[in-house]
């Protein structure tokens, strides 16, 4: 910060000390979109919470939740305060056992009493995600982040219906399957998956897209092909590969069956736009996959 900067932020300091919270919170927000200072983020999340300004201080705080490492009980608060329950308990569950068991209780907690007094509420932040599938792909997507703020009964009612739901777009459903395992669910779950068939899966035994290991060596392959000699081409289709991923979980080992040619195939469509491989099974997939991707784009 320069001099003018620490001024300002010292006096939103002050204000925070005189209980001026509102005042601190417009000073701190400033301060904000110049510096990259994690005092900053602190101070105007704070500020923005003792102001009741809940939902602003959840996105100043989930911008940057590694500012709040030895704060999570705060980081908690403010997330429950703006009533986002999911994202919540995926927050805590990536924690220690212990921590688990100290926060967990919370987010329960606070759910219930959310049931309880707003049940209308409820009723129709589920109606609005139940028919998520009657709906564009991007309107979709805002239907699946405002669920973060169902309580977990009604997030999975809808998850599961969703799941099986052939209107609802193929990325979003690998974007539930997701958010079901990073919530750790347990639940043998049924996914209308990209083959056009149900699958059972138990979202908290499989491993995400990211971590397969079949994504793992195809990316290795990918740089060590690609990144001495054509780095931009690298990043596309690592970016591809990711998509590719996602959109196959869980499905993933049964689809890429041999990671070197699956590898020459996206580089060869890549570099020629051409599809070619004697395996009759890879080239169906990727173009399935590219069929998906392509719209997105």
């Amino acid at each position: 910060m320069n001099s003018e900067q620490m001024k300002q932020f010292e006096k939103a300091k002050q204000l925070s000390i005189e209980n001026k919270w509102r005042d601190a919170a417009a000073i701190f927000l400033d301060l904000r979109d110049q510096v990259d200072d994690e005092k900053i983020i602190m101070g105007a999340t704070k500020a923005l919470y003792n102001s009741n300004q809940f939902k602003l201080a959840y996105q100043v705080a989930v911008q940057s939740a590694q500012v709040f490492a030895n704060d999570l009980d705060f980081l908690v608060q403010v997330c429950l305060k703006a009533q986002h329950f999911i994202s919540t308990r995926a927050l805590i569950l990536r924690y220690p056992e212990e921590v688990v068991n100290k926060l967990l209780p919370l987010v329960q907690e606070t759910e219930s009493k959310y049931r309880q007094e707003f049940k209308a509420t409820v009723q129709n932040q589920l109606r609005a995600f139940y028919h998520l599938g009657d709906y564009p792909l991007v309107e979709q997507q805002k239907r699946l982040l405002a669920a973060d703020q169902l309580p977990l009964a009604d997030f999975i009612v809808g998850a599961k219906f969703l799941l099986r739901d052939p209107f609802t777009q193929q990325l979003v459903k690998a974007d539930i399957l997701n958010i079901l395992q990073q919530i750790k669910c347990q639940e043998k779950i049924a996914m209308l998956c990209i083959d056009e068939k149900e699958h059972q899966v138990i979202p908290a035994k499989l491993p995400t897209a990211y971590q397969n290991s079949l994504i793992i060596e195809c990316q290795k392959i990918l740089k060590a092909q690609l990144e001495q000699t054509d780095p931009q081409i690298l990043r596309a289709l690592l970016i591809q590969l990711d998509l590719q991923s996602i959109l196959l979980n869980p499905l993933i080992d049964e689809v890429i069956t041999d990671p070197s040619e699956w590898v020459k195939v996206m580089l060869k469509r890549a570099t020629t736009g051409e599809y070619s491989s004697e395996n009759k099974h890879i080239i169906h997939w990727q173009k399935k996959l590219n069929k998906f991707i392509d719209k997105l784009q």
